[in-house]
């Protein structure tokens, strides 16, 4: 069979033959929502759950892997940090193509990882576009995965963030203080985060005794986000869920309150809902 000629100029060239269809703007652009975080293989969590989140929001998902880890639902046992330079070079390229409406900080594996993030980031925090930050430091079973003084690490994030959702352990860290075992302690470390630049912290209380109480700190004030602890084993993955839920609420245009007090509520309904795909830890229901 012969086949037709390729008409010249093609019709998605200009007057001088340059492809032009990276650059087309159409009607329906789907938005999308931009994950920066490590890979853990099982899924559980990491950018492979951080997608799974969005896409049921109805965004497209794009990504960037800033590490590689060796992990299943029982443990997390070795961390490699990919090149800060390529991951700056994929955020660039995905900022300058795709229409980001929020964006999502996870693991980021070493310093030189987080300025390079930090960096990357500077125009669509110009640009309004809400980022949240889970400063992931350590993997609940297993080994650290953020090398170096946390603090430190991340000062050139913070002042970027929407919003920063810090475990306690994390909470103590960043601000060089004890872990907190009460609300008021809590509290306070997170205030004092927030003096770091962040337009909001919201500190999660779930390793407190008792039922849950997360406190949001903003520019309004600070408010207690409570909620009835669920028996059971803690699943894998919820601090990466509920950072996801957040950025994908903003992204819509929710106010910050609303857009955290409803992520709260609905991984809550997911570990109501956990199931078991491994040996380990149980996983986030759908």
């Amino acid at each position: 069979m012969v086949r037709s000629p390729t008409p010249w100029p093609p019709p998605y060239a200009d007057d001088a033959g340059n492809d032009t269809r990276r650059i087309v703007r159409g009607p329906t652009q789907q938005a999308s929502v931009l994950i920066i975080a490590g890979l853990d293989p099982s899924g559980g969590a990491g950018l492979l759950a951080d997608a799974h989140v969005v896409s049921q929001h109805g965004f497209h998902v794009a990504g960037t892997v800033t590490a590689l880890t060796e992990q299943d639902s029982v443990m997390c046992s070795w961390m490699h940090p990919t090149d800060a330079s390529m991951v700056s070079n994929q955020i660039a390229r995905l900022i300058d193509d795709f229409e980001i409406r929020g964006v999502k900080v996870g693991m980021l594996a070493n310093p030189e990882m987080a300025m390079a993030v930090a960096r990357s980031l500077k125009r669509l925090a110009e640009m309004k576009v809400p980022i949240v930050v889970d400063p992931v430091l350590r993997a609940t079973r297993g080994i650290p995965l953020l090398e170096g003084n946390a603090k430190q690490a991340l000062a050139p994030l913070l002042p970027l963030a929407t919003v920063v959702t810090p475990n306690l352990d994390e909470l103590a860290a960043l601000t060089a203080d004890h872990v907190a075992h009460d609300v008021d302690t809590m509290r306070g470390q997170a205030r004092r985060l927030k003096q770091y630049g962040p337009r909001a912290v919201l500190a999660k209380g779930g390793h407190l005794e008792g039922d849950i109480v997360d406190v949001l700190v903003d520019d309004e004030g600070d408010t207690a986000i409570r909620g009835q602890r669920i028996e059971g084993v803690t699943p894998h993955g919820t601090g990466c869920a509920l950072s996801s839920e957040i950025a994908c609420r903003l992204a819509f245009g929710a106010p910050l309150r609303e857009a955290v007090i409803g992520a709260c509520n609905r991984v809550r309904l997911r570990i109501a809902e956990a199931r078991a795909v491994g040996r380990g830890r149980p996983f986030l229901g759908l």
